[in-house]
């Protein structure tokens, strides 16, 4: 006797490669399993944004897993699509999620830092990790303030191996004030307000998708950044000669 499959079976076969379980995909979007077991095994189509990100687990394409997912969503995604999470401050964000950003990267990141302190803390490997994804052909930037507040909160300070590090982008600006962590299509990004420290400042992890405007709007001032920020360069140090 012949068992038949049903379902979705474009899923199925994407899980299979990846070698990913139904409780695996349903941990890492953040859902219940039987959500994850109903896009398996019935018609369901999921949100967007799950879709989007469930594809990208995957490394597969969210149209062809779901290729009624045009139809059951608006053609235009709004900025509203594109908030993953809001985490009302630093402190509440899943320490992991900083370097699993990161980590997951294929082809981009872009550091725009005005807190390095933090982030040596957050993400305890940075030097190596960023030094192996550049290594993977991954394009790495990384801005920091002009003029950073403290004693010892420079890039130099804070992280000297990066200055040796071959692919990496390194530069300063003056204008910096947000933390913005981008990975891909994932950004995470701390909101400044006057009168609060960056500490106690709301999080926002975002998920570009297609044309919808929030993260364009972090993309093109990333761009801008980087654009009118001045290159760091490794400080040659002077050897005293004898006459």
């Amino acid at each position: 006797m012949t068992t038949t499959l049903t379902g979705n079976e474009r899923l199925r076969a994407a899980m299979v490669a990846a070698n990913v379980t139904i409780e695996g995909l349903a941990d890492h979007l953040g859902i219940d399993p039987k959500s994850v077991d109903r896009w398996l095994n019935t018609d369901r189509t999921p949100h967007a944004r799950n879709a989007e990100a469930a594809a990208k687990y995957l490394r597969a394409d969210a149209y062809h897993l779901w290729p009624r997912l045009g139809e059951r969503h608006r053609s235009a995604p709004t900025a509203q699509d594109e908030v993953v999470a809001c985490y009302p401050m630093r402190s509440t964000v899943p320490y992991g999620l900083w370097r699993s950003t990161l980590a997951g990267a294929a082809t981009v990141i872009d550091l725009a830092v005005s807190n390095l302190l933090f982030l040596a803390d957050a993400v305890w490997d940075l030097p190596t990790l960023l030094a192996d994804k550049a290594s993977a052909g991954v394009r790495v930037r990384i801005v920091t303030p002009e003029d950073p507040a403290g004693p010892v909160t420079g890039l130099g300070d804070v992280f000297p191996s990066l200055l040796t590090v071959p692919g990496l982008r390194l530069s300063t600006h003056p204008g910096l004030r947000a933390d913005v962590m981008r990975a891909d299509d994932d950004l995470l990004v701390t909101t400044p307000i006057d009168g609060l420290t960056p500490a106690l400042a709301p999080v926002l992890h975002l998920r570009r998708l297609g044309p919808a405007p929030m993260v364009g709007g972090y993309l093109a001032t990333l761009d801008h950044l980087f654009a009118t920020a001045t290159p760091v360069r490794p400080v040659a140090h002077l050897r005293a000669v004898a006459a």
